[in-house]
């Protein structure tokens, strides 16, 4: 059979393609992040991380194809594979055999992942994969703002785009991208100086040390906005977070919506230490004895909230790890304590 009755891929179309989706996807954010008698419309939000993230994969694909010299070859590479499957082979034995024509729907993250490590192509996945987690989540949850949390998308998906475009394309990113490409630094510039100014503002505002680190994940609740400030009303008063968690409030640079910062700072901890009872996992926190916050790390023995810690961290007899429940033990773990008392009983 010749090549030339086999389907075959134009990489070219695939490289047009995702340019023209990316830009589609910053004139989206664009209006989505414009005042509305500007003409600007919130409900963008949700196609410019479609199309941003579309064009990305698109780009992604396009070198991947653009890897093999065949046309043919690049199609195979880039459409899912049909299924093998065994039959008989009329002898007793089994044969396999495709099931089917390859399908008409091309790889997924999953696929071009697999790809990039077969052609020795380099992308930060990390990030993709948060990209992809922020793009699933206003799909599917659909909340009523999201233009705070697309602008957060817009800034790391930047860094992806510049490095891919670079390294792997061997392409300047204005040339590829054009007037994109310079809203994109624009808002990246931004994203990071108003950051930077939101980071600065918390470190008058003593949050507890072991709970300073899932501040990162923390974000505004009617936006998504990652921008997320002290207010400075609290910090005029010289409230602060550790003492006043029941005042204590960040205000959104974003959207401008206030709120207290503290349930935020449990659920970010939560999320960060989650177990699943019905794989066997054991608990990795509890409640404090000393502050009442469910943050006691039972590793770690040591209050993520409050900065409890244990007198007896190991039992002197057995060396096992002690838990909050054994420290009037003395030192000992409840079955060493157990044995103790019995020989004293029978003494």
């Amino acid at each position: 059979m010749s090549n030339q009755s086999l389907p075959t891929l134009d990489a070219a179309k695939l490289f047009d393609n995702a340019v023209i989706s990316i830009q589609l996807g910053i004139e989206d954010f664009s209006l989505a992040t414009s005042p509305s008698d500007a003409g600007g419309n919130p409900h963008r939000a949700l196609s410019s991380v479609r199309n941003l993230f579309a064009g990305m994969l698109l780009l992604f694909k396009y070198k991947i194809a653009a890897s093999v010299n065949n046309p043919v070859d690049a199609y195979t590479i880039i459409f899912n594979p049909p299924s093998i499957v065994p039959e008989s082979d009329d002898n007793g034995g089994v044969r396999w055999v495709p099931d089917g024509k390859f399908k008409k729907t091309t790889i997924d993250v999953q696929g071009i992942e697999q790809r990039f490590k077969g052609f020795g192509i380099n992308v930060d996945w990390d990030a993709i994969k948060q990209l992809q987690d922020c793009r699933n989540h206003l799909e599917h949850l659909h909340p009523k703002h999201t233009y705070g949390e697309v602008g957060g998308f817009v800034a790391d998906l930047f860094p992806v785009l510049s490095d891919f475009i670079t390294n792997e394309l061997q392409q300047v990113p204005m040339d590829v991208l054009g007037g994109a490409w310079e809203k994109m630094l624009a808002h990246k510039d931004f994203y990071n100086e108003k950051l930077a100014e939101c980071e600065d503002s918390w470190q008058s505002a003593d949050i507890p040390d072991g709970m300073q680190t899932y501040l990162d994940d923390c974000n505004c609740q009617m936006c998504g906005s990652q921008l997320i400030k002290a207010a400075d009303e609290d910090l005029a008063l010289e409230l602060t977070v550790k003492q006043h968690k029941d005042k204590f409030k960040y205000r959104c640079v974003s959207c401008g919506y206030a709120d207290l910062i503290a349930p935020e700072l449990y659920h970010a901890f939560h999320v960060a230490n989650d177990y699943d009872p019905r794989d066997g996992s054991e608990p990795i926190y509890e409640t404090c004895y000393e502050c009442n916050h469910d943050t006691f790390l039972i590793f770690e023995q040591e209050c993520a909230w409050c900065g409890a810690t244990l007198e007896h961290n190991t039992c002197s007899i057995c060396g096992q790890p002690l838990t909050q429940d054994e420290q009037d033990n003395g030192g000992l773990c409840s079955a060493d304590q157990y044995t103790r008392e019995k020989f004293m009983r029978e003494d």
